[in-house]
């Protein structure tokens, strides 16, 4: 079993949190529908958006892997994507917030 991501977020960010976790996990639908689709534009889109509202929220790791995603649909790499898809799921497994 691979360790938690264990996050400490800004007492003001804590209770958007659980919110925020909900849209990425429908992110990673929409990921899987738009590779089974090859809707690169869509996977562009949902790259962007996890880039975008990572950022805001401080989750490094999760801003750079939606600038990966988005990369690699403007590059129109499928194989990457597929990784990809796979490491945002590995991550929103293991990711809890802690008091």
């Amino acid at each position: 079993m691979m360790d938690k991501i264990r996050l400490q977020v800004e007492p003001a960010l804590k209770a958007l949190m659980p919110g925020f976790f909900e849209n990425r996990r429908r992110d990673l639908e929409r990921l899987r529908q738009a590779l089974h689709e090859g809707d690169l534009d869509a996977i562009r889109d949902v790259g962007q958006n996890i880039r975008c509202f990572s950022r805001v929220y401080g989750l490094e790791g999760l801003t750079a892997l939606g600038e990966e995603i988005r990369c690699a649909a403007e590059e129109s790499s499928t194989q990457r994507i597929v990784l990809l898809h796979g490491q945002l799921a590995d991550y929103l497994s293991r990711v809890e917030l802690q008091d």
